[in-house]
């Protein structure tokens, strides 16, 4: 018979909507716990309030889920009870088409219908949120800023504007102009009379204000140091080097690259 097979044909999506209740129920149960867990981490700074704020909204999507899918149980549930009476309801299977019946109809449609609307417009309050954090995120891990440990100038680029960098990569190379040194290139001579702690005077070429030094390496015919901003083989042939500390850096401009002589307290000057 036609009413018995629309009942049968109601109590099994019945038993398949309870199903998916089932596993609706358990999303909501599981992303209650993960907020939980979530909320004792924050407290101890261990999971981010932007981690907690994402599994906060996956919870509302789940009891949106589950709450949308208790509705359409209640309407097939409706339509079961109106079976089993001899009153048929849906699309196809009116035996009695009549106001009264097109009206409940069309008001558990609206029901099933306003459930979806409710779970739709919660996903897309979800991800219209996910896309906000996702900007905020791109935006505080593509910009940064730099700052150095000491008081300098930038010495080196050693990168291009635009290019991707890697944590730990080395971006530029700042000069500390307080840490400054005078190196000298002098004769065999010269150097075999001098000694640690001699008082030197750096005279520049363009005329500026002599600065006075001391002695503070001999390093002989030994190569010249990487770091130096003019390689001492560009300026004399000596092999000998001299190294000499300005007395009071931080009175003077920065004078790294600049060019002069070195007047020792003994009276031999070099280049």
């Amino acid at each position: 018979m036609f009413k018995d097979g629309r009942v049968l044909q109601l109590e099994a999506r019945i038993a398949e909507i309870q199903t998916s209740i089932e596993a609706a129920a358990a999303r909501r149960e599981e992303a209650n716990a993960a907020v939980d867990r979530a909320s004792s981490l924050a407290k101890s700074g261990n999971v981010s309030t932007v981690e907690l704020s994402r599994l906060t909204r996956e919870l509302s999507v789940a009891q949106q889920t589950e709450l949308g899918t208790r509705k359409r149980l209640d309407a097939a549930q409706v339509e079961l009870r109106a079976a089993r009476s001899g009153s048929f309801l849906g699309d196809s299977y009116n035996d009695r088409p009549s106001s009264v019946q097109r009206e409940e109809e069309m008001r558990l449609r609206a029901k099933d219908l306003e459930a979806d609307l409710v779970h739709t417009d919660t996903e897309i309050a979800w991800l219209g949120n996910e896309i906000i954090v996702e900007e905020i995120r791109f935006a505080d891990i593509s910009e940064a800023s730099i700052r150095t440990p000491v008081t300098g100038r930038v010495w080196e680029m050693m990168t291009s504007p635009g290019e991707d960098v890697q944590i730990g990569q080395p971006l530029l190379k700042v000069l500390d102009c307080s840490g400054a040194v005078i190196t000298a290139n002098v004769t065999e001579s010269v150097y075999n009379r001098l000694q640690l702690g001699d008082r030197t005077t750096f005279e520049p070429n363009d005329g500026g204000v002599p600065i006075a030094g001391t002695v503070v390496n001999l390093t002989g015919a030994a190569g010249a140091p990487a770091n130096l901003a003019i390689n001492p083989d560009a300026l004399g042939k000596e092999p000998y080097r001299v190294t000499v500390a300005p007395a009071d850096a931080a009175a003077h401009d920065c004078t790294v690259g600049r060019t002069g002589r070195v007047i020792f307290s003994r009276r031999e000057a070099a280049p």
